[in-house]
């Protein structure tokens, strides 16, 4: 028996009647925040609060904080589209995997990477390739116990292999002395927290995570790491909040508030920035105040991440606010400190960024990522002929450790012979 439809409709009638009051009860919440924004100017008054929330006795603040730089933003600052430089070298790249099956004959699984090169400002083709890395051996394959790894650790090892061959080409292109600045896409967030499963440890990921980190900085490459919906963060939420905080004595007994945002609950900072910045604009550059991030400065201090939002759009002319109809969308950047200090690298990027979400008609979208996800992508044709090609080495191996295999073929040869002579007697 299907819905009966007739006996939904006044309870979707009713819902609709609620949506419209969350929708005023968010306006409400834009207004406060819009308010709280516009009164922190005072970048001593943000410190001031952060180091409340760093004593030991209060804790559950995971929210944004500002830098730590003499050329620290304020946290109600808002930049404008900076100009393009004439040229640049993008890099990007993606990752998709197939899975262990635990019913095959044999363990393995596979990483594929897509790996695509853009030109900025030059005639020169784009360049793109996949690499596949197909891992059988039973140390990578199963787990301290025998068993098959889980899939968040073939996730796992695909999100460092990603790093490392986009640490890799920028490396390469170094040496051949690529047209700078060289960008690296990164098509996730950069604060990776490895699982810790399988015969690898998630210390070990993350050592050679940070690892592909240092070379793409070695490297002279502006890393960033593109968010496409960060529907469900808060951290500048909870910075605003924290803004309306007195002292430290009421940091201390609404300290449970921090993570719910108090009169900010609901609101998220993407709806927010969606509302506060205009087509082209970046936020603040920002870092989050959490255990996680601090091991990352741990491992060197330009390996913090930091963040701003920004409002990507398909269209140029948006940027001047003369054109009708086009789409938008507010995105969230990671970046290294090396990368957030350094004001040209951190122009150079805001531009790309902008440059880049240009070149798919109606999709705000990198380009350069729409291809290294296309490259990276394993089709059920693919998977398919994979496992034939493995069925057929089965079925050699299988074939090499037969008494009839191990024979060699001058035996073979001489037992073919003489096995079809025929003897008569006279």
């Amino acid at each position: 028996m299907g819905i009966e439809f007739n006996k939904l409709m006044p309870q979707v009638t009713k819902m609709g009647g609620m949506i419209e009051k969350l929708d005023f009860d968010l306006n409400d919440r834009l207004d406060l925040a819009t308010q709280i924004f516009e009164a922190s100017s005072n970048l001593d008054e943000v410190y001031e609060r952060i180091n409340w929330i760093r004593q030991p006795d209060v804790s559950g603040y995971r929210g944004a904080a500002p830098l730590e730089l003499k050329t620290a933003e304020r946290i109600n600052f808002i930049a404008p589209a900076p100009e393009a430089p004439p040229q640049a070298t993008i890099l990007a790249a993606d990752g998709s995997q197939v899975y262990p099956d635990e019913q095959a004959p044999v363990h393995y699984y596979l990483l594929n990477i897509g790996m695509y090169i853009y030109h900025h400002g030059s005639d020169r083709i784009p360049e793109a390739q996949s690499i596949p890395y197909l891992e059988y051996h039973e140390k990578y394959v199963h787990d301290r116990y025998g068993g098959i790894i889980r899939k968040g650790t073939v996730d796992d090892r695909r999100t460092v292999a990603e790093m490392r061959s986009l640490a890799e080409e920028a490396w390469e292109r170094k040496r051949q002395g690529e047209v700078e600045p060289m960008i690296a896409f990164y098509d996730n967030r950069l604060m990776y927290l490895p699982n810790s499963s399988g015969g690898y440890s998630g210390e070990d990921l993350l050592t050679d995570y940070i690892a592909a980190m240092v070379q793409l900085h070695d490297a002279g490459a502006s890393l960033i790491g593109y968010i496409d919906n960060p529907y469900r963060s808060k951290r500048f939420m909870q910075l605003l909040f924290l803004m309306t905080l007195a002292n430290e004595e009421e940091v201390k007994i609404r300290q449970q508030e921090l993570v719910r945002t108090g009169p900010l609950e609901g609101l998220y900072d993407q709806q927010f920035f969606e509302h506060i910045l205009k087509p082209g604009e970046r936020s603040a550059v920002m870092v989050q105040n959490s255990p996680q991030n601090y091991a990352f400065k741990e491992r060197g201090e330009n390996y913090e991440v930091a963040f701003f939002y920004l409002k990507v759009t398909n269209q140029q002319r948006a940027l001047n606010n003369d054109a009708q109809g086009f789409s938008t969308r507010v995105v969230r950047v990671d970046l290294p400190i090396w990368v957030a200090r350094d004001q040209a690298r951190l122009d150079a990027v805001h531009a790309m960024i902008l440059s880049q979400c240009q070149l798919q008609g109606r999709n705000p979208y990198p380009y350069v990522l729409t291809r290294a996800d296309e490259l990276a992508y394993v089709s059920g044709k693919d998977k398919e002929k994979l496992d034939q090609l493995v069925r057929v080495e089965i079925r050699k191996a299988k074939n090499l450790f037969t008494d009839e295999a191990r024979l060699t073929a001058k035996a073979r040869g001489k037992e073919l012979a003489r096995g079809e002579q025929r003897y008569h007697e006279i």
